[in-house]
């Protein structure tokens, strides 16, 4: 009987022991997209959801480190020249998920791909500072005149266009990752993926930093707004919210209750596009009016209410610019009277102003709700709206089908330069304004070629009081993140940039 009861107490001790051992934890985590990436090819990629995916399956010569700063990836060593115009790559010895190696070719053939004039991308423009890169997507110059070359299969020279003091940060972007058909070098390696459902990576056993990754996959799915949130409070999702979907406003409210939201900055800018080319927009006193009508703080506080800032200049404030603003002492209605004095028409006569907008962000339709009343309100003309389906607007802006149309632009990396760029030529395909200006071209050229930091600021924010004061873009508020974590997930590295990284997450 002792025997038996010894065995019974050893047995219950060893329960117990396994029972106080932690669990291995299912290192699968769920997130919401609410729509399919548009693309997994870094050399395309402009949607957050797509540059998210990217950099699950791709790495870079850099990457951006937990604090925020580049850091190397799959370079092992960078030496840059006194000048500042060429950079030399020595790269680590890692291989590409089917186990070929990564080398300094893969880096020329693919950069040289992207500027190939007849390769479709929206995005060739992040590769301007290699030296000749423009007039080689021009069909100005052959590829061979690229300011690339690999020395052999670890050595990767770039020679710049000018010296960029945020070159290293610009190879942390999907547009500077390399490509080989079919294959990832990144954290994660792509499982499955079934369109308007799921997408599904999993961890990639020949990442170089493979035991730096926790997790064993990450489930993206595509459900509505309203639904994503129901899962999370079900604890079926791990992660809701920013910069993957939006919470929706009616939600917030609920979420800063329970203490559950949180908030972060967001280096991004959301923005009326005016088409200058003809009537009153082609005025800058009339695109001025529109700017100064505006209740930026009315907006923000009661529509949006999820801790964005009011935007007075295209450039977000955190990075430098701004100072002591823009804005001059004249009144909406003081423009107004001006420009309709320059078109030789009376206000009364004045066409309506067409507001185009996609439904694609729930809180669109509010905020051009409240855009048209106000300057109706203020300025005494009539606006309408017009709502485009979301597969068209992106082609409806950039064949001038709009009069004034929201847009966004959230920064690649941090430096102002990414913002101004995208308006400095008007044949440029993120400009979609027609305007270009030859003093703001100027400024911002000769900001390419500045290596004193003070004056490059300078000129960077007479370029930026130049685009306010012809105002083909009419800021209204500064991002903020606004997401949902499960309190069992850490390491998610959120950058001000809008860049999640799962690549350090852990579930407990």
């Amino acid at each position: 009987m002792r025997r038996f009861t010894l065995l019974v107490v050893l047995m219950s001790l060893l329960l117990s022991g396994c029972r106080k051992t932690p669990q291995a934890t299912n290192q699968t985590l769920r997130v919401n997209t609410v729509t399919n990436p548009a693309t997994i090819d870094p050399r395309q990629a402009r949607d957050v959801n797509s540059i998210a995916v990217c950099r699950m399956l791709f790495e870079g010569l850099t990457r951006i480190s937990k604090q925020g700063v580049p850091e190397l990836a799959l370079a092992e060593k960078v030496d840059v020249s006194a000048d500042g115009f060429t950079y030399t790559f020595h790269l680590k010895n890692t291989v590409w998920s089917n186990g070929q190696p990564v080398t300094a070719h893969d880096f020329v053939r693919t950069w040289k791909q992207m500027l190939d004039p007849v390769f479709a991308t929206d995005m060739a423009y992040q590769l301007y500072t290699i030296k000749n890169a423009k007039q080689v997507k021009a069909g100005e110059l052959p590829a061979e005149s690229l300011g690339v070359r690999a020395l052999d299969a670890q050595t990767l020279i770039v020679e710049l266009q000018q010296p960029v003091p945020y070159f290293l940060e610009v190879c942390a972007t999907t547009p500077y990752f390399a490509v080989l058909e079919g294959q990832n070098n990144g954290p994660f390696v792509l499982d499955t993926w079934v369109l308007n459902d799921t997408l599904r990576v999993k961890k990639n056993p020949k990442y170089w930093d493979a035991e730096a990754v926790s997790l064993d996959a990450i489930e993206m799915i595509t459900v509505s707004q309203d639904t994503e949130l129901r899962l999370f409070e079900e604890k079926k999702i791990d992660w809701a919210g920013s910069p993957l979907s939006e919470i929706p406003r009616d939600a917030m409210a609920h979420f800063k209750e329970t203490g559950q939201l949180r908030t972060s900055p967001f280096s991004g800018t959301y923005f009326f596009r005016v088409n200058t080319s003809g009537g009153p927009f082609a005025v800058p006193e009339f695109r001025k009016a529109l700017a100064l009508a505006l209740d930026r703080t009315a907006i923000t506080t009661h529509i949006l209410q999820g801790g964005q800032t009011p935007a007075k200049s295209l450039v977000p404030p955190e990075m430098g610019l701004f100072g002591a603003g823009y804005w001059g002492n004249e009144t909406a209605q003081q423009l107004l009277e001006t420009a309709c004095k320059k078109l030789g028409v009376a206000k009364e006569t004045l066409e309506p102003v067409e507001i185009s907008f996609s439904p694609a962000l729930a809180y669109n339709l509010p905020l051009v709700q409240a855009v048209q009343q106000q300057w109706e309100t203020v300025l005494g003309i009539k606006v309408v709206l017009n709502m485009v389906d979301p597969k068209v607007y992106s082609a409806a802006l950039k064949d001038g089908k709009f009069q004034v149309a929201t847009r966004s632009w959230i920064a690649d990396f941090h430096d102002p330069i990414n913002f101004l760029e995208v308006f400095q030529y008007k044949k440029a395909s993120t400009n979609n304004t027609f305007w270009e200006h030859p003093r703001y071209v100027e400024l911002l050229q000769k900001s390419n070629t500045c290596r004193d930091v003070a004056e490059r600021k300078h000129l960077l924010h007479e370029a930026e009081a130049v685009l306010m004061d012809e105002m083909p873009v009419i800021p209204v508020f500064h991002y903020a993140l606004n997401y949902l974590q499960q309190d069992n997930v850490e390491g998610v590295v959120l950058s001000p940039l809008g860049q999640i990284d799962f690549r350090w997450a852990k579930k407990r």
